[in-house]
């Protein structure tokens, strides 16, 4: 905020030098109402904290064109209408998007113009109420009007852009008039951006789904086309090559020289390609594995419905007419109203005529076919009614029987994914085989031949969002000796500018290998994917392969969820106002995920729909928040709601002097009794017409306005970040009130609850009606529409996944579920004709989406819970999954015990929404599950850092190690009077040592050139300070408002308490990782001594800042113990460290860190 308002001004100081210009003229009005204004505290407060920035707009000046003075001669109103016409007029001069937000909702009053007069101004009209303008309307704007005049409001509006600082929120601002920051903001961020920059990504070719069956290169490929005009290739063609090629030279009329030199390898080039057969190279290189084809032989079924599915493709696609006939008809249509005369016109009426015959023979023959294929469909279905189909049990096993038919057929399947090593080695084989040596240089530069082997394997060997630089490629060529560059032969000086122009040439040419040849064969050949489980890492499955797996899986969709779509899903397909959605499929350990993309739109002039439901999830959301207890229940959406109804609970239950007397009873009695349940398949078994009547009654309102205002926040610079470099980035803020609640602006954005925020109104609101948000929930929830290759499926049962209602429309469907079904089995505590007066019962049932958490001190309570939700409940669907329970006591009939997490940092705890909760002690704890059961987790972690090569590690370097743990460092974790000071602790060097693990492992993966220890051993500092003030401001943040001024007398001693602790625990725990990565580089004879010199160089920096940390905290009171050894014996940490320092409970490197 402060880089923005640097630029600006007080209202105060710029009147102030106006009088002082109109005191040279003589004019002493303005001084003396300046000096008058410190009664009114309103006008003082405007003056004082309200801030102006000039605009850009060349020739115009800081104060109004002289002669100019103070005077008022027209009203308040007139002045603001007169200003908003000029700024129309301007508008519509200049660029309608470089706007002043004061014109939003206007517009000129032309002939045919829709909107309202406005008065005292016959030459705009108005059709959207603008909250800008009514601010400026309002009695202290019209008294500013009055103190300085007309000349200067008017400028001040036309020509400055306000900012006012909003009262009840001392750090936040609104903008008043000007061109909109956010446009301002995305503009110099346009001009900044390097559009010459080409970045390369495995992203470009995954998930590919249109290919050439027939052939790997496409008709229009330039290859192609070039091949068929003959061998060699003509001059001009081969010219038409190279300015595709390099696109500097397409708009010229002739070649640079240097390019008419490589005329003749281009003639090469083409030749080679030509003789090229690219499918036989794939397929001796690498052909369908052999188990692959085993398989296929040994189960015929599954080879019929591949034959079926691909005559099904064939016939669908294939056109009713031949081309032929379409010609014919076509020639004649557009000849029908022509005057047809001689021979000429007699063929063409002699072809219409045939044509038409034929097309009514295709027409009749068609009918038959599609009555026979009905009659088919018809006869199968009577056929499968008679087939005996087990009933649905309580836990729908018929549904998962449908969905696992080819689940062990479609595991095997996956493992035939072809290994890396062979696709980059085909891929190097036809680089090498299509585009001349020369082209690449001569025999002196074989540098730069592996350049471009480099580049192939880093593609092929990439993660998914990895992102690498073409020019940093094309900067390592060796340019010198290039003979086709050169422009005189006997020169072998080159200049740095002619350099410069060689490796850009050497940038095309690569582009041009890239997206010519070597994506189109990998989106061709192969179906590339993530999988999931896998982190970032991506897998190359043969066509033919992905085939069988693709129809597999969409034949068990088919059975339980997806149908595909026909009249008789989709009666009203015309009139549908939701879009087709895209579908895709993901693999994982236990067969195929699939995943449906409701984010784009199949076709590209729809409008996606999670776009057009947008508006229906305000008005819920909406709705949701005004009535919380009846249509959200239970649900916490975010780990604020968490840490808000947990810490009172776990306060309660410790305070408590009758559950003390309950545990000193019985020893082995925990402080509370917990339960969590996860919902089997959530999603896929909501009742939507239930759910849809449930929405009826939710929408209240006939009518809902929904808001568009963005919220601005300064960004945190980093070290190579200027005052000026994009101070701000915004978020779109969409809330949906009544039609008739129209909230002035600056009084929207004093209740927000954002702080030090820069406020933005969009002022063209929308309105949705309730019917017209039901007709759309109702289409979503009853045909919702996807498509896998190039074929329409229609979802048959539960709610559409990737939907950006699923967990709204979730939250409130298990709300009516707790309610109607939960609480009636199990009353809540506060009722008194359930609970007995002496009975002492602290309990709290939490739910995230499906996941239900219950606490609490009575054991029967508990034990109901747990037998209520695991007998399920058919008519809302909910039946839990067994293997995911957890709870901390036997049940009832002692064959279920509560399954803690053995492997975790208590056996008896429960993990619950990425959380451990200890119910013996009431801690908490931070869950690193997913790092610590999967034995891969090191290659799993650095698979899960993607790399973007074209920017500067010190961009992203320090945001990269944090962004796993920015979400944990919540007062969830570190509030003391909610956790203990060893819990604080132990979570504390949980987090640095993932941290510090993610820190080793970006650094090996950076190039080596880049692997400054100075620099990192800065990065580690800025991590840690982020780290104090992400935990300070947490803590600020979950403090109670009563305690505010307390908390500011005391922040700066509690700041540097909290700083003590990180900085101690984190240097520790950055040292007990690097010294574990040294030892183990030590230990590996390949790696060179100077990568180990460089470990321990980053190893004593730390050490030294460890012992000057030591000697700056020996004046802070309380401070954390030196001695740290307990935390690597501390049984907690006995997972983490494992994995991520691979130490056993002997913990060797205490001791050297120690001597």
């Amino acid at each position: 905020m402060q880089a923005l308002l640097a630029k600006s001004s007080t209202l105060r100081s710029f009147l102030q030098s106006a009088a002082r210009e109109r005191s040279v003229n003589g004019d002493q009005s303005l001084a003396q109402s300046l000096s008058l204004v410190t009664k009114n505290r309103d006008i003082a407060f405007a003056l004082d904290h309200t801030f102006l920035i000039q605009s850009h707009t060349p020739g115009v000046d800081q104060f109004p064109r002289a002669p100019w003075s103070c005077e008022t001669s027209i009203s308040h109103i007139e002045l603001i209408n007169h200003v908003i016409e000029r700024l129309l007029v301007r508008k519509r001069a200049m660029n309608w998007e470089d706007a002043n937000i004061l014109t939003l909702g206007y517009r000129e009053a032309t002939p045919g113009a829709a909107g309202h007069r406005v008065t005292q101004s016959n030459a705009i009209l108005f059709y959207h109420p603008n909250m800008l303008v009514a601010a400026l309307k309002k009695p202290l704007w019209e008294s500013l009007h009055q103190l300085m005049g007309d000349d200067l409001m008017m400028h001040l509006l036309l020509n400055y852009t306000l900012i006012l600082q909003l009262k009840g929120a001392p750090g936040s601002y609104m903008q008043l008039a000007g061109k909109s920051l956010r446009q301002q903001k995305r503009v110099a961020s346009a001009t900044c951006a390097d559009k010459t920059k080409r970045e390369v990504s495995i992203n470009l070719v995954m998930y590919a789904r249109y290919f050439q069956k027939d052939r790997v290169f496409a008709s229009s490929h330039v290859l192609v086309k070039a091949s068929k005009t003959g061998d060699p290739i003509s001059r001009t063609e081969a010219s038409r090559v190279l300015q595709l090629i390099f696109p500097d030279a397409a708009g010229r009329k002739r070649l640079p020289k240097r390019l008419i030199n490589l005329i003749p390898t281009i003639q090469s080039m083409v030749s080679r390609f030509k003789s090229c057969k690219v499918d036989e190279l794939a397929g001796k290189l690498i052909p369908v594995h052999s188990e692959f084809r085993k398989f296929m032989a040994e189960n015929p079924n599954i080879k019929a419905k591949i034959a079926e599915k691909a005559a099904d493709a064939k016939s669908s696609s294939q056109p009713i007419l031949p081309p032929i006939v379409r010609k014919a008809l076509d020639d004649g249509y557009l000849s029908q109203s022509e005057a047809v005369v001689g021979a000429s016109g007699d063929r063409k009426r002699k072809r219409r005529e045939e044509a038409i015959e034929m097309l009514s023979h295709v027409s009749v023959e068609s009918l038959k076919n599609d009555k026979a294929v009905h009659a088919d469909k018809k006869q199968k279905t009577a056929d499968d009614s008679h087939v005996t189909i087990p009933k649905r049990s309580s836990r729908g096993t018929s549904d998962l029987t449908k969905l696992q038919q080819h689940k062990e057929d479609i595991k095997k399947l996956l493992t035939f994914a072809v290994p890396k090593k062979k696709i980059y080695r085909m891929v190097r084989k036809l680089v090498a085989t299509v585009i001349p040596k020369d082209l690449w240089g001569s025999s002196h530069t074989k540098k730069n031949w592996k350049c471009v082997k480099s580049m192939l394997r880093k593609l092929i060997f990439s993660r998914k969002f990895d992102i690498f630089s073409l020019k940093k490629c094309a900067e390592e060529f060796q340019v010198t000796n290039v003979e086709w560059m050169k422009l005189q032969t006997d020169t072998k000086f080159c200049p740095p500018n002619e350099r410069a122009k060689r490796h850009q040439l050497f940038e095309d040419l690569l582009w041009w290998v890239m997206s010519s040849l070597v994506f189109p064969l990998l989106r061709n050949l192969y179906y590339i994917t993530e999988a999931e489980g896998m982190a970032n890492e991506i897998a190359y499955y043969q066509r033919p392969v992905w085939n069988v797996i693709s129809t597999l899986a969409l034949d068990d969709l088919e059975g339980g969820i997806l149908q595909p779509s026909s009249e008789q899903t989709l009666p009203n397909n015309q009139e549908r106002q939701l879009s087709t959605s895209r579908l895709r499929l993901l693999p994982k350990s236990s067969g195929i995920r699939p995943l449906m993309n409701l984010s784009t739109a199949v076709e590209q002039d729809k409008v996606s729909v999670n776009r057009s439901m947008e508006a229906v999830h305000r008005v819920l959301t909406f709705e949701m928040e005004r009535h919380p207890k009846r249509l959200l229940g239970a649900s916490v959406r975010n780990i604020d709601e968490i840490y808000k109804r947990l810490k009172p609970l776990f306060r309660e239950i410790s305070s408590c002097p009758r559950c003390a007397e309950r545990r000193r009873a019985s020893g082995d009695t925990p402080m509370a009794y917990c339960v969590s349940v996860d919902v089997e398949r959530c999603f896929d078994t909501i009742r939507p017409r239930k759910l849809y009547q449930m929405l009826k009654k939710a929408l209240q309102e006939e009518e809902y306005l929904i808001r568009k205002h963005w919220v601005g926040h300064q960004v945190a610079p980093t070290s190579a970040d200027g005052e000026e470099s994009l101070p701000f980035f915004f978020k779109l803020e969409r809330p949906a009130f009544p039609s008739g609640q129209l909230l002035e602006f600056d009084d929207l954005a004093a209740q927000s609850v954002k702080r030090d925020s820069m406020f933005v109104d969009g002022v063209i609101y929308d309105l949705l009606k309730k019917t017209k948000a039901l007709q759309l929930l109702k289409e979503h929830l009853s045909t919702n529409v996807v498509q896998i290759d190039g074929h329409n499926y229609v979802q048959r049962c539960g709610i559409p996944q990737g939907s950006v209602l699923s967990t709204t429309l979730c939250n409130l469907y298990y709300a009516h579920f707790e309610r109607r079904v939960l609480r009636k089995r199990l009353p809540e505590v506060c009722d008194p004709t359930i609970v007995p007066v002496d009975c002492c019962q602290h309990e709290e049932l939490f739910r995230y989406t499906d996941d239900f958490m219950y606490i609490t001190t009575d054991l029967k309570r508990a034990r109901r819970f747990f037998d209520v939700m695991h007998e399920g409940n058919e008519e809302y669907g909910c039946f839990v999954n067994l293997a995911k329970s957890q709870a901390n006591f036997k049940a009832v009939d002692g064959e279920q015990q509560a399954s803690g997490s053995g492997a975790q940092e208590s056996e008896r705890c429960i993990s619950w929404c990425g959380m451990l909760i200890d119910p013996d002690n009431l801690q908490l704890y931070v869950s690193y599950e997913k790092c610590v059961t999967c034995r891969l987790s090191s290659s799993l972690l650095s698979g899960s850092i993607p790399l973007n090569e074209t920017k500067a590690a010190q961009d992203f370097f320090v945001n990269k190690v944090v962004s796993a743990i920015r979400q944990r460092w919540h007062a969830l974790y570190f509030d003391p009077e909610l956790l203990s000071q060893d819990t604080i602790h132990v979570n504390l060097f949980q987090m640095l040592v993932v941290a510090a693990r993610r820190f080793t492992i970006l650094i090996e993966m950076l190039p080596f050139v880049n692997r400054d220890m100075h620099f990192f051993h800065g990065c580690i500092l800025r991590i840690l300070k982020k780290m104090t003030k992400g935990i300070h401001r947490s803590l600020e943040l979950a403090s109670e408002s009563g305690q505010k001024s307390q908390t500011k007398k005391a922040s700066k001693s509690s700041y540097q308490a909290q700083k003590h602790q990180v900085w101690t625990i984190g240097l520790h725990a950055f040292q007990l990782t690097i010294q574990a990565k040294r030892d183990r580089t030590t230990a590996d004879k390949s790696v060179s001594e100077r990568r180990q010199c460089q470990w321990q160089t980053l190893l004593d920096a730390l050490r030294t800042e460890q012992e000057n940390s030591k000697q700056r905290a020996t004046k802070i009171q309380g401070t954390l113990t030196a001695d740290l050894e307990w935390l690597l014996h501390d049984r907690r940490n006995a997972s983490v460290l494992k994995q991520c320092l691979q130490l056993d409970s002997s913990c060797r490197t205490v001791h050297v860190l120690h001597k």
